[in-house]
This record gives C-alpha cells, structure tokens and sequence, in this order.
C-alpha cells in the first residue's frame, strides 16, 4: 500500500490514478527511499528509480517490501539521476516524480532550467512531470512554476493534509507540482478538483544551471 507522501490521495496519487490507469505504464522517481512508488505499480508497467546511494538502494531492498512486492518489473539506476537522464535515450515516462528536496540542503541541480528541458526529453507528450516540495524550510512551488512557465508549460499545485484519524495513521500532509504539457490531465475532474494554480511573486526568479537563490525562497 503507497503510504506518507505517496498514497491516493497525494498529488502523485491523484495523478497516476487520472492518467490511463488501466494501461500499462512507465514511471520514473528521482530519489529511491523506501521504494514507495513500485506500489502503484501493475503487472506490465515498469518503475525506474533514479538513486545516489547506494546505502539506500541496500535498505529499500532488504529491510521495506515494496520493490519485491509490486506487480510492476522495478529497475533501479544508481548514481546522480541527471547524469543518468544525460546519458540515457528518452524513457517515455508517463510520469517522472522528482522526490528530492525535503530537506534543508536540497540538489539544486535537479531544479533548473536545463534540468526541466531534460525532464521533457524522458516524459511522453502527455504524461507529467511531479515535483515532490513539501518542505518546512524552503518554498519552492513558485521556483517550480517559473521554470514551467519559461518553458512555456502548465502547472498546478496539489496540496493534501490527512482528514481522518486512519489516514494520519499512514498518510503525511504533502504538496506536489505538477507540470504537463497535456492540458487535459489538468482538466480531469479528479485532477481539477484538487489541483490549484500556483502563485508566482517577485521571490522566484528563473533558477538555472549558473543562478539559484536559496534565501529568497525561505519560509
């Protein structure tokens, strides 16, 4: 069962749920974990992680049982994922979840400008790419939107606190930005019921390769 930042009702499960479920899919994650993802995975869709270390890879295998209990073929690649994504031939993702910046020194380099454009070459002309920011330091849905926007994609926020005592038991409070270039994924009614635009202030400039700024995007 996806569980915290993954379950149904989170921005990645709402997506994943809206965009043809009932076909096989490829779906990419950029931090491994626990390996939470491989849950939504069916018999015929591939999950392919993205993982730096290789500690990690380790205890998502031997001590959680997701990976060895999804119905999806689970691939992991180890190493820094944009050089991975560098090297690789598009993988025609229908979603790529970017699940890296929880903490309070985040990879930058994932959060770029050059780094969208190549998020784009992986991720199928209708699927999304989802950006995981739930964070207590940093905002960081506006740095996500001003990318998307540059690009000239569509993007929203989807927000999800837990209502009930059970779901606080296995679900946590978390905000994913989905970014498409399929604006009938936005308009899926189980997507625009959530789903909000994003504010975009004078605190976001264009993160690039050569420019980001961390303080301005403190809460």
């Amino acid at each position: 069962m996806p569980i915290t930042y993954y379950g149904p009702a989170s921005g990645l499960g709402v997506v994943l749920a809206a965009l043809h479920p009932e076909s096989p899919r490829r779906l990419g994650m950029i931090g491994l974990g626990a390996g939470t993802l491989a849950a939504h995975g069916k018999p015929g869709d591939v999950v392919r992680f993205y993982e730096v270390n290789p500690q990690v890879v380790d205890i998502a295998r031997t001590q959680f049982h997701y990976i060895a209990e999804s119905g999806a073929n689970v691939e992991v690649a180890l190493g820094d994922a944009r050089l991975s994504l560098e090297r690789e031939p598009p993988q025609r993702f229908d979603v790529l979840a970017i699940d890296a910046f929880s903490g309070d020194a985040i990879p930058t380099h994932l959060l770029s400008a050059e780094a969208m454009d190549l998020y784009l070459r992986h991720v199928r002309p209708d699927g999304a790419i989802l950006f995981h920011v739930t964070n207590r330091y940093l905002e960081l849905a506006p740095v996500v939107a001003t990318i998307a926007v540059s690009r000239g994609l569509r993007v929203g926020l989807i927000e999800h606190e837990p209502t009930d005592e059970e779901e606080n038991l296995y679900h946590s409070t978390s905000d994913w930005v989905v970014v498409t270039r399929n604006a009938a994924l936005l308009a899926h009614p189980a997507v625009a019921g959530v789903v909000k635009p994003v504010e975009i202030g004078e605190s976001a400039p264009l993160w690039t390769d050569d420019f980001n700024n961390l303080v301005r995007v403190l809460k």
